[in-house]
């Protein structure tokens, strides 16, 4: 049989979309036994694994002088490169790729679905000169700039209708390949499933008939989202809205923590985004295993447009036909974000979404912008704008706290208030954790700190869910 491998290093998300493979590659001397190697997307780079494991670039270099076919997605596309700018604050920050493609990175955000039309034809994309692919970009780093025309060919190029936070049209190169190795890269995701053109090139390429390439799919099948049985959801998922006082305080890691928490003790979690900025899906699905679909990522309504790909009733419905137990949604900025602009059925906010919608609400603020006594004066008034509308939190969250004498005593009284209101209260202290889902991330760090969150809030927070009946 012929043997595809997958990258499974710390920060690679093999399981993120449909790839083929039935080979694990997570320690040395594996490499040199395949017939194709995928490096898929994550955080390669960013998680340093060219560093972390001094085998990696030596082996993919042999394996691609002897013939071998490489795919990368994504990430895995970045680390074929010679360089990446890390930096999206405009000093470059540049670390090396493998350098198989002469290629380079600078930062350009995409998050959303693209239409890439393939200009070249190569081993990958032999057949399909002038035809339209249909994927999906999410990425920080994502301007691609050829270095040498020489040793690679543009085979695709994607066009774009919102980058760097604005609608605007661009196109960009996203799909590469080397004119002297097998070699492609795909900065376009889920354009690699079981009907995939360029799968099947690859396929072809490899002698793999088609009554055998669902095989390749079938490990990556297993963490897919289908209808569990043995889900304790009774009709609609328990849904939980994780807000917070403003942007930059700690949603992503406190959505991810939960989706540990209740992940381990056995239950079917799914996540969500209100808008479309799905990269801050990408910690709770690398702890989850579990693959990106569109219904995780919610349209709010912004002047014209809507921000995210599926409407709010659309994500629970398909949530509740999975049978998954709690489906966890991240909020948008600050709560109040875009509130001026609600008004129907179809919000703008966070703030619309849980008038909405049948939500539990984790409300956090983070200490590291005006401390410890800005943080509760926020807190304070959030909590009873969230009351007025009904919908008082479950719990409330002080992130990146910070202790002394003076900010203890407003802690305890703050806690007393809460108590009060029959809310609980919990603080995180900084856990100096350098990675952010909208820079640099390595998701590793990420998968690291929301365990060592959810132990420090996971007690708490499901005596909350079994005190409310949610949990067995």
């Amino acid at each position: 049989m012929v043997n595809i491998g997958v990258l499974k290093l710390r920060g690679s998300m093999p399981y993120y979309e449909e790839l083929p493979f039935n080979v694990i590659v997570d320690k040395p001397n594996i490499i040199k036994d395949l017939d194709a190697l995928i490096m898929p997307p994550g955080t390669l780079v960013e998680s340093r694994v060219l560093e972390r494991y001094g085998w990696l670039g030596k082996e993919v270099w042999d394996f691609v002088e002897r013939g071998g076919y490489v795919i990368g997605v994504c990430s895995g596309a970045q680390l074929l490169s010679r360089s990446i700018n890390l930096n999206v604050r405009g000093v470059p920050g540049y670390v090396n790729g493998i350098g198989i493609l002469d290629i380079s990175f600078e930062p350009l955000i995409v998050t959303g679905p693209v239409r890439v039309k393939v200009i070249n034809e190569s081993w990958a994309t032999k057949g399909l000169l002038n035809k339209e692919l249909i994927g999906w970009q999410a990425h920080t780093y994502g301007k691609m700039v050829i270095q040498d025309h020489n040793n690679v060919q543009v085979d695709g190029i994607s066009i774009i209708s919102r980058y760097n936070y604005r609608d605007a049209m661009i196109e960009a190169p996203t799909l590469v390949s080397s004119r002297k190795y097998r070699v492609f890269g795909t900065m376009v995701h889920g354009i690699l499933g079981p009907e995939s053109p360029i799968a099947r090139n690859m396929f072809r390429e490899l002698d793999v008939h088609d009554e055998s390439i669902k095989d390749y799919y079938r490990k990556g099948q297993e963490r897919a989202w289908l209808l569990r049985k043995d889900s304790n959801s009774k009709g609609n998922p328990r849904i939980i809205t994780v807000v917070s006082t403003m942007t930059g305080e700690g949603k992503t890691l406190i959505t991810s923590a939960i989706a540990h928490c209740l992940n381990e003790s056995g239950y079917y979690v799914g996540v969500a985004k209100l808008g479309g900025d799905i990269r801050d899906l990408h910690p709770s699905l690398y702890i989850l295993k579990r693959p990106f679909k569109p219904w995780m990522s919610i349209k709010l309504k912004w002047n014209s447009k809507s921000l995210g790909w599926t409407s709010w009733p659309d994500t629970i419905k398909e949530a509740t036909s999975l049978g998954i137990d709690f489906l966890i949604v991240e909020g948008v900025m600050g709560l109040l974000t875009g509130s001026s602009r609600d008004g129907g059925d179809d919000p703008s906010s966070t703030l619309g979404f849980i008038r909405h919608v049948n939500t539990d609400v984790v409300l956090i603020a983070s200490a590291s912008y005006d401390g410890v006594e800005g943080a509760l004066f926020r807190l304070r008034h959030y909590v009873n704008k969230l009351i007025e509308l009904d919908r008082k939190p479950i719990i409330v969250i002080l992130n990146n706290t910070y202790h002394g004498v003076h900010e203890d005593e407003e802690l305890r009284k703050f806690n007393a208030e809460l108590n009060a209101l029959s809310i609980y209260f919990v603080t995180i202290s900084n856990l100096e954790l350098s990675s952010k889902p909208e820079e640099l991330i390595d998701l590793g760090d990420y998968e690291e700190a929301s365990v060592i969150i959810s132990r420090n809030i996971c007690n708490s927070f499901t005596s909350i869910l079994k005190a409310m009946n949610y949990l067995r």
